[in-house]
């Protein structure tokens, strides 16, 4: 499989994971918040428990993670060169000045 097809399909991944990570972690926060009260942790909304939110967000919180930290190694070339890339860009803007 070519390097770009692997990239696309890693990147994609991210970002059907991190939808889904963002919004019941905004649902968490917002709607069914963590703390005192009698019954939180039974909490509805959607009518889905407050405890299946949270097992939701960890899931695609970690799954987005994996994704990301193989995105990350992926692309370490680039980031490994890129205060090489840097240094050559000033130089050219300072020598043209």
């Amino acid at each position: 499989m070519k390097r770009v097809t692997i990239n696309t399909i890693v990147d994609i991944g991210c970002l059907i994971t991190f939808i889904p990570s963002l919004i019941t972690g905004l649902v968490l926060y917002l709607v069914l918040p963590s703390g005192g009260g009698r019954g939180n942790s039974w909490s509805l909304y959607l009518g889905i428990p407050r405890s299946q939110w949270v097992t939701m967000h960890d899931y695609t919180s970690f799954a987005f993670t994996a994704l990301l930290i193989l995105h990350l190694l992926l692309h370490w070339k680039f980031f490994r060169n890129i205060r090489a890339g840097l240094s050559t860009e000033e130089q050219k803007t300072c020598d043209g000045e």
